[in-house]
């Protein structure tokens, strides 16, 4: 009985131990932190290589500027001057519509002024002809504005009924025409010509008038090509025209006159 008594307190003892170790084992967990996360080592910088010898581009040479087309001598084979003092005075020259404007010949310049409304003066030379001619001469413009124009006579009628005439205007554009019963015809269109536009400018004006050929130039520079298909005429001269209600005036020095053999 005894023994039974003590196998049974022995009992309860070894219960209430093990309790008290389970609530001892059962207090607070203690939060476990979560590994760090593991950051990508930063990428090397790269190193630019060094070219000790860089490869050059290949030369490529530009293809050849074309050379100018030459421009003829418009005096080849002339002969001797047809006039030796041209410019010397008034003489031999005469108006043909003196209501336009007035002209007159000093110190080798022959001045053409136009006083009239958009008026046109015309000189002639009237006691030389000529009509396979070289004749080249400086026209320098000293009142001059926009399309007024001035130039050179070729090829005239005595009365200028009808004749060719090289001409500039005031904003450098060179012009050849055909005038007939007073009215002009352009034989080509108007090209610049290289001269500054407005006055005081200076310019040489040329021609060469041989058979039907007539070649006219501006300032050594061949910019006309036409071909005479008109009765003959042999006066030359030079005219001056404005074209607004405000006169020009224009001068003509340094006059060469030339003949040439009536074939190339």
């Amino acid at each position: 009985m005894k023994r039974a008594w003590w196998l049974l307190v022995v009992g309860a003892a070894m219960l209430v131990g093990s309790g008290c170790v389970g609530l001892a084992g059962a207090g607070p967990t203690a939060a476990v932190a979560p590994p760090p996360t593991a950051r990508p080592a930063p990428s090397p910088t790269p190193t630019p290589t060094v070219v000790w010898f860089p490869p050059t581009a290949t030369f490529t040479p530009l293809p050849p500027t074309p050379a100018p087309s030459p421009t003829p001598d418009l005096a080849a084979g002339a002969g001797p001057p047809l006039l030796t003092s041209p410019l010397s005075s008034a003489a031999g020259w005469g108006a043909l519509n003196p209501a336009a404007g007035r002209f007159g010949v000093a110190q080798g310049v022959l001045t053409l002024t136009v006083t009239a409304v958009r008026g046109s003066l015309l000189v002639l030379r009237t006691d030389t002809t000529a009509y396979n001619v070289y004749l080249t001469v400086e026209a320098a413009p000293q009142i001059c504005r926009d399309d007024d124009a001035y130039g050179l006579v070729l090829r005239s009628t005595a009365n200028a009924s009808r004749y060719y005439r090289l001409g500039l205007t005031c904003r450098g554009q060179a012009f050849v025409e055909v005038v007939s019963g007073g009215v002009p015809v352009p034989r080509g269109e108007p090209r610049l010509a290289g001269v500054p536009a407005g006055a005081p400018v200076r310019a040489r004006l040329s021609v060469r008038a041989q058979k039907r050929q007539l070649l006219f130039a501006v300032n050594g520079h061949t910019l006309f090509t036409i071909h005479d298909d008109l009765p003959r005429a042999d006066h030359f001269g030079f005219f001056a025209r404005a074209a607004g209600v405000d006169g020009m005036s224009v001068g003509f020095q340094s006059l060469e006159i030339r003949s040439l053999p009536p074939s190339p």
